[in-house]
């Protein structure tokens, strides 16, 4: 049998990402290897806001899917557009969630409210931007781009993951005193002893599928085995969990970059759902709580549905579109 040909941005994160589902591809009885492909996001600095949103990250791995030249593509999920821009020509399968929770990494074992008034913390999403100046108006946050060696390069005292520094962002080190970003792409790489926080989510609400992979697949031609292979991977519960946090950010017809927060979880097959929308600046910001008695795909899209109509009455519509410049 020939390999199932996975593709992947070239990231050190994103191909630990994609080989991950590669092994679980092959546990299930289908052989994979990975292709890297370049996307714009990758090789382009300046603000994600400003470039798109991180859908530009998704860009070139899709086409390529769609041209043929690789059978499956991974993305991390919360950098796919929620909208359907080919007309169901590609499916999602989703396998087990990881750490859906940012973390911060601050210099010297510092936690979030440990830093010094006028602290610099460092992230690329405006939705960590305004929930980190909402919590601690007296510090300052900047725009930084980069992979997770030169995110965390920029915190004083970890130099040394310049070693690790490729791509764009890179050049500056040891000038902030803390950087936020993805608990889970953390721990995929092995590196979550260097957060000296996990932010939880009832204070900082991630992004709408933060920690989740996504498989993303031709539908009319994926082969039956492959197909077999995804539905043994697949995990329900985070599939539920996703749809209704993305399912939000569909109806409020924001883009992936928005200051939006949503994390859904299911307890006793109640489906709960947590949103916020944020003005980037951090001041100002509305959260509502939504529940479905009965976790299904078909209850998910309607909570999200509900919980994005409740934030839109409030006047949310107002914050989704906006960015620093």
């Amino acid at each position: 049998m020939s390999p199932v040909l996975v593709g992947t941005r070239a990231s050190t994160l994103a191909t630990t990402q994609s080989q991950h589902v590669a092994d679980l591809l092959t546990a299930a009885g289908v052989p994979a290897e990975l292709v890297t492909v370049t996307t714009t996001g990758d090789v382009t600095s300046g603000p994600l806001a400003q470039l798109g949103g991180t859908g530009v990250f998704a860009a070139a791995l899709r086409q390529q899917l769609l041209e043929g030249d690789v059978d499956l593509a991974v993305h991390s999920l919360k950098d796919l557009p929620t909208k359907d821009l080919f007309d169901g020509k590609l499916s999602l399968a989703y396998p087990p969630r990881e750490d859906p929770r940012d973390a911060l990494v601050g210099r010297d074992g510092l936690k979030l409210d440990d830093l010094p008034e006028g602290a610099t913390i460092g992230t690329g999403s405006p939705r960590r931007a305004a929930q980190s100046r909402a919590i601690r108006p007296d510090c300052t946050v900047t725009d930084i781009r980069g992979n997770v060696g030169t995110r965390l390069s920029r915190v004083r005292g970890l130099e040394h993951f310049a070693s690790r520094d490729s791509g764009v962002g890179r050049g500056t080190h040891g000038d902030l005193d803390a950087v936020v970003l993805a608990a889970a792409g953390l721990r995929r790489l092995g590196l979550a002893d260097v957060a000296t926080e996990f932010l939880e989510v009832d204070r900082v609400l991630p992004a709408a599928g933060q920690g989740c992979l996504a498989i993303e697949y031709r539908t009319g031609d994926t082969p039956d085995d492959v197909l077999q292979a995804m539905s043994v991977i697949e995990d329900a519960s985070t599939k539920i969990a996703v749809i209704a946090e993305r399912s939000l950010l569909l109806r409020l017809e924001a883009g992936c970059a928005a200051p939006i927060g949503a994390h859904a979880e299911i307890h006793d097959n109640e489906l709960i759902l947590d949103a916020v929308v944020a003005h980037p600046r951090g001041t100002e910001s509305l959260r509502e709580r939504g529940q479905a008695a009965n976790a299904s795909v078909e209850s998910a899209v309607q909570l999200g549905t509900e919980v994005a109509e409740l934030l839109l009455e409030r006047g949310a519509g107002r914050f989704t579109e906006l960015t620093l410049d």
